[in-house]
């Protein structure tokens, strides 16, 4: 399959703290993939 969206070892902080560190996740033709974000996180659903 190939890759819509392939994202690696993706690190960030904010204000010294670290928020992500490491993210890796691949979307391939005909997946969904929603990002939802609350005040303090992100949830990756992955279908």
């Amino acid at each position: 399959m190939n890759n819509i969206i392939e994202v690696k070892n993706l690190a960030k902080e904010y204000k010294g703290l670290k928020a992500i560190d490491n993210l890796s996740f691949e979307v391939h033709e005909g997946e969904i993939l929603g990002l939802l974000r609350t005040k303090w996180k992100w949830e990756i659903n992955h279908h």
